[in-house]
C-alpha cells in the first residue's frame, strides 16, 4: 500500500476524494441526446426562431480532425469550388466552435425524428442529407414558430401547409405534427426539384419560394445556386435574394458535414432508442384529450409532446383525428375511447362573438344555460367581439376546454388556496412541493401547456383537490374553500442551466456533492438536465463529519418517513410512481422493479404496490 494511505485520512480530505470520485463517475456516464428515456416524449415549448445570421470567421484554424470532417463529401456537397467551400466553412466553424451547445440542442431534439425522416426521404428518392433541413429550419422543435407565421418542424407557412394537406384551425395545427409535416415536406421538395432539376436550387426555393428563385434565375441566367449568388449582386437591390437565402444552402451543407462526422468532432451520437416509437390511434370527434392522457398514465405535457398538433385539450367536435401513443398503452386507450366519458365534447361547436351579444342571448339561441357557457369557456363574462367561444352540446356533461398552446392567464377555478411565487420557483419545483403535477397547476391557473414562465409575486391557485394540497397536509380534511395566501416549505431551489455539473452546483452553493445528490434522491454520478429543479440542502445538513453515514438524508416533510422494506400500499386516486417514490423515500425504478412494471407509469386506484 502506498505510504500516503497508511495514515487515517482527515474528514475534509476524505470528502474531497469522494467528490472527485463522484465527479469522475459522472463524467463516465454515456453522453448524448435523449438519455432520459422517460422524458423523451416531453413536449418542446413554443419558441420563436432567431433572426437569420451571417457567420463570421472566428480566426481559429480547423484541427486535423475537423479538417478531415470538413473535407468529407456526400451527395449534396460533392465537388464544391474553393470559394464555395470557404462560405460553407464559416457555417461549419459556427457550430463546431462557438455554438456547439446550440448544435447539441438541435441534435438532441432532431434525434427523435431523423430516422423516420431519412426513411421517408430515401423511399422517395430525396437525398438523405436533406433530412437535416429540419435542424436548419426549426432546430428540431415541432413547436417552433417564426415572426412571419411559419410553424412546426418544417416551418410551413399557413398557405403552403394547406396546399400540402396540413389542416389548420382552432383545434388542430398539423404543421406541428412531425410525421404529417415530414410527408408534406417531402412532397414539396420533390415538387421544387421537378421545377429546377437541382437539389441546391430546390433547397433555396424551400426557403425563398419557387417564385423568387425562378425570377432571379431568369434575371441572371445562372445555372446553379452558387452562380446565382455571385450574379445576384448585379441585380437591383429589391430583386436580390435575401441574405438568409444566400446563407441557407451553405448552412445545410455544413450541418450535413457535421452530422456525417459526429464522433470525430466530439458530438454525442444519437442512439436508435432515442427515436420516437409511437403508434397511431383514431380519435373520435369531441374526445376529452386530457382524460385520454390520464388513462394512459401521462401528464398533459407528455401527451402534448407526442401530439403537438392539438391546440386544445379536446379534439375537434365534428372530425375524427389521429393521435400518437406508445404501443404498449394503445390497448388501454382504445378501451377508454369506447366509453361515454371519452366523448364529452362531441356535438360542441364554435361561435364568434358579435357586437351586442350577451351570454343570455347566445344561450337562448343555442338552448344552453348561461352557467354551461361560463363553465365550458371558463369565463365569467362574454369576451369582446371577434373572440371565439364554445357552445356545449345539448344535455352533455360540461367541462371546460383549455388551450394547449400558451394562453393569457386568468382567474382560476376553485382551489385549495393561493401561492405567491418566490425567487427560484418553477412549475416543476412547485408541483414537487405541493404533491401534484405541472399539468394540474397549469389547468388550475388557465395556463397554456407551453407556458413555463413565472414572475416574482405572481399568485397561483393550488388545485382544490385533497390529493393536491401540500404533502405535509395529506391525510387531513380538505382545506376550506376560502382564498388564503400560503407559503412554500423553506427550501432553496436551483434551476439547472446549460453547462452546469453537480460538482459545480455543489461548490457554488457551498454544500457537499454527496448532500446535493441525497437531497434530490439522485444516485452518485447521476446526470442532470437543463431546466431541472434541484433542492439545495440547508448548510447545517451539509457539515462534513468523520465517519459520517452515507445513507440518504431524511426528507423534512412530516409524511415522508421511510416505509419499512416489503410494505404494500394501496394506490389512491391521483397517485403516480413519482409521488409514491417521494413519499416513501425510494425511486421510481425501484418501485417498477419490485412490482414488475417494466417501463409503464400507469397506475389504477386500488392497485397494490410493494414498496422496496
Amino acid at each position: 500500500m502506498p505510504l500516503f494511505f497508511r495514515r487515517p485520512l482527515r474528514p475534509a480530505v476524505l470528502l474531497f476524494l469522494i467528490s472527485l470520485t463522484l465527479l469522475s463517475l459522472a463524467a463516465c456516464q454515456p453522453k448524448g441526446p435523449g438519455r432520459d428515456l422517460d422524458a423523451r416524449y416531453m413536449q418542446d415549448y413554443e419558441e420563436e426562431m432567431t433572426e437569420p445570421y451571417t457567420p463570421r470567421d472566428d480566426g481559429i484554424p480547423l484541427s486535423p480532425a475537423e479538417l478531415k470532417a470538413f473535407r468529407s463529401q456526400g451527395r449534396i456537397d460533392a465537388g464544391l469550388a474553393q470559394k464555395e467551400a470557404e462560405i460553407v466553412e464559416l457555417h461549419f466553424k459556427y457550430f463546431v466552435h462557438e455554438h456547439r451547445r446550440t448544435f447539441e440542442r438541435y441534435l438532441e431534439r432532431s434525434a427523435r425524428f431523423l430516422p423516420y425522416i431519412r426513411k421517408v426521404f430515401e423511399e422517395r428518392g430525396i437525398p438523405g442529407e436533406l433530412a437535416y433541413l429540419c435542424m436548419v429550419e426549426s432546430g428540431g422543435n415541432p413547436n417552433a414558430v417564426s415572426r412571419v407565421g411559419a410553424a412546426g418542424l418544417w416551418q410551413f407557412m399557413p398557405s403552403t401547409g394547406r396546399k400540402y394537406g396540413l389542416s389548420q384551425n382552432t383545434w388542430l395545427d398539423e404543421r406541428r405534427d412531425p410525421f404529417k409535416a415530414t410527408a408534406a415536406a417531402a412532397d414539396y421538395l420533390l415538387q421544387l426539384y421537378s421545377m429546377f432539376s437541382n437539389w441546391h436550387l430546390a433547397v433555396a426555393a424551400y426557403n425563398a419560394g419557387e417564385g423568387k428563385i425562378g425570377k432571379v434565375l431568369s434575371s441572371t441566367g445562372a445555372r446553379d445556386f452558387f452562380e446565382l449568388c455571385r450574379l445576384d449582386a448585379t441585380l437591383e437591390e429589391k430583386q436580390r435574394l435575401r441574405e438568409e437565402t444566400r446563407q441557407y444552402v451553405p448552412r445545410l451543407i455544413a450541418v450535413a458535414k457535421i452530422m456525417r462526422n459526429l464522433k470525430a468532432l466530439g458530438f454525442p451520437e444519437p442512439r436508435p432508442e432515442d427515436a420516437w416509437n409511437l403508434d397511431t390511434l383514431q380519435v373520435p370527434p369531441g374526445t376529452n384529450l386530457a382524460g385520454l392522457a390520464r388513462t394512459m398514465g401521462l401528464t398533459w405535457d407528455e401527451f402534448s409532446g407526442m401530439n403537438p398538433a392539438f391546440r386544445r385539450t379536446a379534439s375537434p367536435p365534428a372530425t375524427t383525428t389521429l393521435a400518437y401513443v406508445e404501443p404498449e398503452k394503445k390497448e388501454a386507450a382504445v378501451l377508454w375511447l369506447a366509453s361515454a366519458e371519452a366523448r364529452i365534447y362531441a356535438g360542441w361547436q364554435e361561435y364568434t362573438v358579435r357586437r351586442k351579444d350577451t351570454l343570455a342571448a347566445i344561450g337562448k339561441r343555442y338552448k344552453v344555460s348561461v352557467a354551461s357557457l361560463r363553465q365550458a369557456n371558463n369565463i365569467s363574462s362574454l369576451p369582446r367581439p371577434g373572440a371565439v367561444i364554445l357552445i356545449p352540446g345539448k344535455g352533455a356533461r360540461v367541462e371546460p376546454v383549455y388551450d394547449a398552446l400558451p394562453a393569457a392567464r386568468s382567474a382560476a377555478s376553485a382551489s385549495a388556496g393561493k401561492y405567491v411565487v418566490r425567487q427560484g420557483d418553477t412549475l416543476y419545483s412547485l408541483a414537487q412541493i405541493w404533491g401534484t403535477d405541472v399539468d394540474s397547476i397549469r389547468l388550475a391557473n388557465r395556463m397554456g401547456s407551453r407556458d413555463t414562465r413565472l414572475s416574482l409575486g405572481q399568485r397561483l391557485s393550488i388545485p382544490g383537490n385533497s390529493r393536491l394540497v401540500p404533502l405535509s397536509r395529506r391525510g387531513e380534511a380538505p382545506p376550506a374553500k376560502e382564498t388564503r395566501v400560503v407559503s412554500a416549505p423553506p427550501r432553496s431551489r436551483y434551476l439547472v442551466r446549460s453547462g452546469d455539473t453537480p460538482f459545480a452546483i455543489a461548490r457554488a452553493n457551498k454544500v457537499s456533492l454527496e448532500d446535493l445528490y441525497a437531497a434530490n434522491n439522485l444516485k452518485p454520478g447521476s446526470a442532470i438536465r437543463v431546466g431541472q429543479s434541484l433542492r439545495i440542502p440547508e448548510k447545517e445538513e451539509s457539515k462534513p463529519a468523520a465517519g459520517r453515514d452515507s445513507s440518504p438524508r431524511s426528507d423534512p416533510r412530516p409524511d415522508a418517513a421511510k416505509t419499512s422494506p416489503g410494505v404494500f400500499v394501496t394506490v389512491a386516486r391521483g397517485d403516480t410512481l413519482y409521488s409514491l417514490s417521494l413519499k416513501h423515500r425510494t425511486s421510481v425504478e425501484a418501485i417498477r422493479e419490485a412490482n414488475g412494471l417494466g417501463r409503464s407509469n400507469a397506475l389504477r386506484p386500488g392497485q397494490k404496490l410493494k414498496i422496496p
